[in-house]
């Protein structure tokens, strides 16, 4: 049985946040994304099958959706190094083009997940429920686009 996540992309601290334009060449039935903690021996609590909406930080956008094919591998990143050091592949199922089309987390998020992602989280568990309800608002985005 999947589990349900809002994973945040990018940072307010120091600020990076996520491209606009963000898919580029980008392959996206195996999307990787990564995620803390920082240390080898806790990998995140996602794992394989579950099911996961991206949030643009600094931005404030859902603007993509998909499942996690496989288990986190400790790769430190080439910019972040050890501070997201945990990779997975994604298929992305749903997504829009630009971050900017999609809808403004905080309007149709539960304030006490958006909380969690504003303390710095490096995810926020969500029910089936939450995650549906989530989805359907990033698919009803004009420019919304789902994996046929």
């Amino acid at each position: 049985m999947p589990q349900y996540w809002l994973k945040p992309f990018g940072t307010s601290d120091p600020p990076r946040y996520v491209e606009a334009e963000w898919i580029g060449e980008s392959d996206l039935s195996s999307y990787e994304i990564i995620s803390g903690p920082a240390t080898p021996r806790k990998p995140p609590q996602m794992g394989r099958g579950d099911l996961v909406l991206f949030h643009a930080v600094g931005h404030v956008r859902l603007y993509a959706a998909g499942e996690i094919l496989e288990t986190a591998h400790w790769k430190p990143h080439p910019y972040w190094g050890s501070r997201f050091p945990w990779a997975y592949p994604v298929r992305v199922d749903v997504w829009v083009p630009n971050v900017f089309d999609g809808p403004r987390t905080t309007e149709v998020a539960p304030k006490k997940i958006v909380g969690r992602l504003q303390a710095g989280a490096p995810y926020a568990r969500l029910t089936k429920e939450e995650y549906e309800t989530l989805l359907q608002e990033l698919a009803r985005s004009p420019k919304a686009q789902t994996r046929i």
